[in-house]
């Protein structure tokens, strides 16, 4: 008896099913709540629930938090190219803006702020830390300042020697006895500086 002859058709590659899957988008972690429903609010999110797409975030340059209660910036490390942050009249403890390097523009004040980390850009051109809780600052290497407000914290040291085109600064009400000036500053002290008549401005404070 012969038997009929099988036929076994193979897919060849070009048919095989292709995939349209594309994997997810990366997610930017956001702890606080009200920091991630100011971004809702923002349009950048649009639904609180601890994180948002990174490339959402990636490319925001002006950033305005002010009076939102938010206790924790987690996630601001996403925004690469921030140039413009203001979080004015928050909650805050700690400010971590080390890997955010395109800043230009600080607005800090009347926050809680203790520990402060600014990171390796050298253009920063203006930084206010009014009404916080700092004992101390190290700008040294912002040696582009042109403003700088530290009224109203802890801060028993200052030294603005390295700030040339400094126009603007605020430090009364701190435990200070000298600010430390460079020559140049001393024989012209700008008019927008500001300090109590306790603290003198010395090119070698003790």
């Amino acid at each position: 008896m012969i038997l009929p002859a099988v036929l076994i058709l193979g897919c060849s590659d070009d048919e095989k099913e292709v995939s349209t899957e594309y994997p997810p988008d990366p997610l930017t972690e956001i702890p606080d709540a009200r920091f991630e429903a100011a971004l809702v609010n923002l349009g950048y999110d649009d639904t609180v629930d601890g994180n948002v797409r990174t490339s959402a975030i990636a490319f925001v340059e002006d950033l305005n938090l002010d009076n939102r209660e938010i206790e924790n910036l987690s996630g601001i490390e996403d925004f690469k190219e921030l140039v413009n942050l203001s979080v004015r009249g928050n909650n805050l403890e700690n400010l971590d803006l080390s890997a955010n390097t395109s800043l230009l523009f600080i607005w800090a004040e009347n926050n809680a702020i203790t520990s402060l980390s600014i990171g390796q850009n050298t253009e920063i051109e203006k930084i206010g830390l009014s009404g916080n809780q700092l004992e101390s600052i190290s700008l040294s290497t912002y040696t582009r300042l042109q403003l700088l407000t530290l009224a109203n914290n802890q801060i028993s040291r200052l030294d603005v020697s390295a700030f040339p085109d400094l126009n603007t600064m605020a430090a009364e009400g701190n435990p200070l006895n000298c600010i430390q000036v460079s020559a140049v500053q001393l024989d012209n002290i700008p008019g927008n500086w500001s300090k109590d008549a306790t603290a003198e401005y010395s090119e070698d404070c003790p």
